[in-house]
């Protein structure tokens, strides 16, 4: 990037009528399957799904996190496969068996309840953690 292109993010942004948003609290909310990524295990020795979730429906004070995004991982090998197995349940109401195209969960409505995620230090973290994945119950 040459010194004209850096100048170019050089501003003084106005945030006289800025809201500070804070973490999602903690609880249980309705979400939507909007994306997948396939990425490999810090060790080499896996792969996991890195799931994007869009909440939506809450109301009331909550509402003001519709359409903030959350992730969720789950393993495709191993003991920590069985969360795959219970998110693939949590999106189609079936028993996750043989080969999958998982591309098609996109689109798929969940309830997902959060915790309060944490830094690698061990300090709480503006970033939830996906704790349970479960079906939308009508």
């Amino acid at each position: 990037m040459n010194a004209t292109e850096a100048s170019k993010f050089l501003i003084t942004p106005d945030l006289s009528e800025a809201v500070e948003m804070g973490a999602i609290p903690p609880g249980i909310y309705t979400a939507r399957v909007t994306g997948i990524d396939l990425k490999n295990s810090k060790s080499g020795s896996g792969q996991y799904f890195q799931w994007e979730l869009t909440l939506f429906g809450s109301e009331g004070e909550l509402s003001k996190f519709n359409n903030w995004k959350v992730t969720h991982r789950t393993m495709t090998s191993g003991k920590g496969a069985g969360m795959l197995k219970s998110f693939y349940k949590a999106c189609t109401h079936n028993e996750l068996e043989g080969q999958v195209d998982f591309g098609l969960l996109i689109g798929s409505e969940v309830q997902v309840t959060l915790v309060e995620g944490k830094a690698q230090d061990g300090s709480p973290s503006n970033f939830p953690e996906v704790k349970a994945v479960k079906p939308i119950v009508q």
